[in-house]
């Protein structure tokens, strides 16, 4: 990609912003294609010569309101990567932070973005808000007690639960930090496990999904549910209940079951599932023959999205009530070991965007995809 490709992106991004004919909604950018099934129009996001991805899909890096996304970029020539937020509304993009970007906490669909950052010898943890950008430290993060995953933020902003590992090869520790009166405690200290992918619910029960890696090897792929006074649940996950999950799994809306994805198996109708802690076996999701990678839930719990295998990497988007779906659009990325080239998609919390990574012109990029209105509604 050259710069300018990207300069007439960008300068389009503008025109096409305030451009209403036809009677159509605005778009942020230049459309780039319309799906002809789902009616769906994509658009590139944040157009950079930077490589940028989602950052992740299963807790979306978008506020409230639906109006800002936060975009990744990776350094690139002369230009330092970073984050930064983008405006659905007129494409523009401003930056939150600039150099070696770092993976942000999980909180879905809140007013901040969390993300830690070196400051002056300490690791902070720092918030900034999506609509004034205001940033603001949160607590210094004590690395003696280890290397810092990037952690998350309960939905009510009074606790922060994060996976620590000791030392290179060591199992890895949950913490907990009561951000209203400072306290550090364990929520989990499970010898010869790798727990990453912490996620807070949504729910106001203060349970932290975690995905809990048996050392070495991956051997497990265990699912569970951490309350903050340290109580550890599993999930019916990984056999003999499922197939080993792919480790993507997201909550499903404002409820205590939880959506994922396994290996494929010849015995089974499909590769996703819901799941409550205190089932003995997970629900199906009736996707069919439909084989799910990355995953999402949305907002409203209602509908769940990933990506497949199939040709043109295609993101579907299925209805939970009555088992149907439908490609809402072709990612057409080329998956490779980057996580530059994953989709990660996820809805925006008014359902009207479907945001995603793609490689599809041979350069990373951050795409949205604006859902024909009524479309979701007819699954």
């Amino acid at each position: 990609m050259n710069r300018d490709w990207v300069a007439c992106l960008s300068s389009a991004v503008m025109s096409a912003a305030i451009e209403t004919a036809s009677g159509e909604v605005a778009l942020p950018g230049p459309p780039l294609e319309t799906d002809p099934e789902s009616g769906t129009r994509v658009v590139v996001l944040g157009p950079d010569i930077r490589p940028a991805d989602t950052i992740y899909g299963e807790q979306p890096y978008s506020d409230s309101t639906s109006r800002w996304v936060a975009i990744r970029y990776y350094a690139k020539d002369d230009r330092p990567g970073g984050i930064a937020i983008v405006d659905l509304e007129d494409g523009s993009h401003r930056d939150v932070l600039v150099g070696k970007p770092p993976f942000p906490a999980f909180h879905a669909w809140g007013d901040y973005l969390y993300y830690h950052q070196a400051i002056e010898g300490r690791l902070v943890l720092r918030r900034c808000h999506y609509a004034s950008l205001a940033i603001e430290d949160v607590a210094v993060l004590p690395t003696e007690r280890g290397s810092f995953s990037y952690g998350t933020v309960s939905a009510d902003l009074r606790y922060y639960a994060v996976s620590v590992q000791g030392k290179p090869g060591d199992p890895s520790k949950v913490h907990l930090l009561d951000l209203q009166t400072g306290a550090w405690s364990v929520l989990l200290d499970r010898p010869g496990y790798h727990a990453k992918h912490e996620q807070f619910s949504r729910d106001g029960r203060h349970r932290v999904l975690i995905q809990l890696n048996r050392m070495p090897d991956v051997k497990e792929v265990l699912l569970g549910e951490l309350a903050v006074t340290g109580e550890a649940r599993l999930f019916a996950a990984d056999r003999p209940h499922t197939p080993r999950p792919t480790g993507h799994e997201a909550w499903v809306g404002n409820t205590d079951r939880i959506f994922f994805s396994t290996a494929s198996d010849p015995d089974s109708a499909g590769n996703a599932w819901t799941a409550a802690i205190g089932e003995d076996c997970p629900t199906p999701v009736g996707a069919g023959p439909v084989r799910l990678s990355h995953v999402s839930v949305s907002r409203c719990g209602r509908y769940w999205l990933g990506d497949t295998g199939a040709e043109g990497v295609p993101i579907v988007i299925g209805s939970f009530a009555s088992g149907r779906c439908e490609r809402a659009v072709f990612s057409r990325t080329v998956n490779t070991r980057e996580q530059w080239s994953h989709t990660h998609p996820y809805l925006t919390a008014d359902n009207r965007w479907l945001i995603f990574t793609s490689t599809r012109d041979g350069h990373p990029q951050v795409y949205g995809a604006r859902l024909a209105p009524g479309w979701l509604e007819r699954l």
